[in-house]
């Protein structure tokens, strides 16, 4: 019996778990990104990698790699923390849902949550996919048939394979196709991202700041600062392979995190200006967010690296019915687009991708019809995807005031 194919459309955390487990698991697959490189553009910097992401690594990834994950992820003191503008603290919440004991933090040995830098994961998660990635294919469409799926990219060049997953993010080509009716919702917040090198850092930040998970200051208008620490408890050398020789994790320098947020008002009511600003253009911009507050916060855009600013436009999916299960399905931000106010979207990415990948392994094994095990992986993932999409929502409207969902 041949050997099942699935193509990837979407080199991101979600698409790159999904690969390697498939590769674990003997199953023919590719990969086609529509960025020229990984390190293309900006997708930004800290993460918080909660139990989902933590236990979807250790499925997926093999052991050489799951030690290196965990060999370059910071153990923050499980706390997220309310500071005022003065970033004198307020209250010190535990992280991590609704169990509130120090336990949930390990599960057999493996702390649940972490903080790492998103480019050196990315960095790990290729590690072995080079000759299945394929970088500049940018797709345009899909065709199915009873046999399979074809997937035609812009260069006019095809692929056909058994399965083609889109894990190509908020605009993504697969999810038009499949559900023309599925909506992206403009939250209306937008945000500058920048880093902060920790040496500056520990000059400027009290001390909780470069321990904690997460620390936020918001005013009366809701325009917020957020701080996350990443600080590298291990440098292992990585070979630099030939996607990004500068990115090899030894180079990775310790740092904190810098996102200033609020209403699009707030910021000029100008998108097309946030989009061509530079980064030096957009890190004097978060200084004036925060004209009025104490000169302790005020201060804080002003030590970001000037070469690391960029912005985002929030979005989120707006929950939906998938329907009739075909040989095109999703992941990630392509089909449960989450604000990032909860700090979930990339772990609830790469549990999809482990939950997708155990159905693929078992359609390979003949244990299940292809048919029955997507439309099982549909169910759940949408079931708890949206969840989060809501949750997220509603704390976002709480927090930032970001536009609700319709109901």
């Amino acid at each position: 019996m041949p050997k099942l194919k699935v193509m990837i459309a979407g080199a991101g955390l979600g698409g790159l778990c999904l690969a390697q487990m498939l590769r674990r698991g003997d199953v023919e697959v590719e990969i086609f990104e529509r960025d020229a490189s990984p390190w293309d553009r900006p997708q930004g910097y800290r993460l918080h990698i909660d139990r989902d992401g933590v236990n979807a690594l250790r499925e997926v990834l093999p052991d050489n790699l799951y030690r290196l994950f965990e060999a370059t992820a910071m153990r923050p003191l499980p706390f997220t923390t309310i500071v005022d503008t003065g970033l004198k603290e307020l209250r010190r919440m535990p992280s991590g849902g609704h169990d509130k004991s120090p336990s949930h933090w390990l599960a057999e040995g493996i702390a649940q949550h972490v903080n790492v830098n998103r480019a050196t994961l990315r960095h790990i998660l290729l590690t072995g996919l080079q000759d299945v990635c394929r970088f500049g294919a940018r797709l345009l469409r899909y065709e199915t048939d009873a046999e399979g799926v074809t997937a035609v990219f812009a260069d006019g060049s095809t692929e056909r394979g058994d399965i083609l997953v889109g894990a190509d993010g908020i605009r993504s080509a697969v999810r038009r196709q499949r559900l023309p009716e599925a909506r992206i919702m403009d939250t209306g917040v937008r945000a500058i991202y920048g880093r902060i090198p920790i040496e500056q850092a520990q000059r400027l930040l009290p001390k909780q700041v470069l321990a904690d998970v997460f620390t936020v200051a918001s005013d009366d208008r809701r325009v917020f600062l957020g701080l996350g620490p990443v600080v590298f408890p291990n440098r292992p050398h990585v070979a630099s392979d030939k996607f990004a020789p500068e990115a090899g994790l030894s180079s990775q320098d310790d740092y904190v995190v810098c996102i200033i947020g609020g209403r699009r008002e707030y910021f000029g009511n100008d998108d097309a200006m946030l989009r061509e600003a530079g980064s030096q253009a957009l890190q004097a911009l978060s200084g004036r967010m925060l004209d009025g507050w104490p000169v302790a916060a005020r201060a804080v855009p002003a030590q970001g690296d000037p070469t690391s600013f960029f912005s985002i436009e929030m979005h989120t999916s707006v929950p939906c019915d998938l329907g009739e299960t075909s040989r095109a399905t999703l992941l990630g931000d392509a089909i449960h687009a989450i604000t990032p106010t909860l700090g979930r979207g990339a772990n609830v990415a790469m549990r999809d991708a482990a939950l997708l990948g155990h159905a693929i392994v078992a359609v390979e094994r003949g244990e299940v019809g292809l048919a029955l095990a997507l439309n099982a992986y549909e169910r759940e993932m949408t079931g708890y995807g949206f969840s989060v999409v809501r949750e997220s929502a509603s704390m976002g409207q709480r927090l930032m005031g970001q536009d609700p969902l319709p109901t």
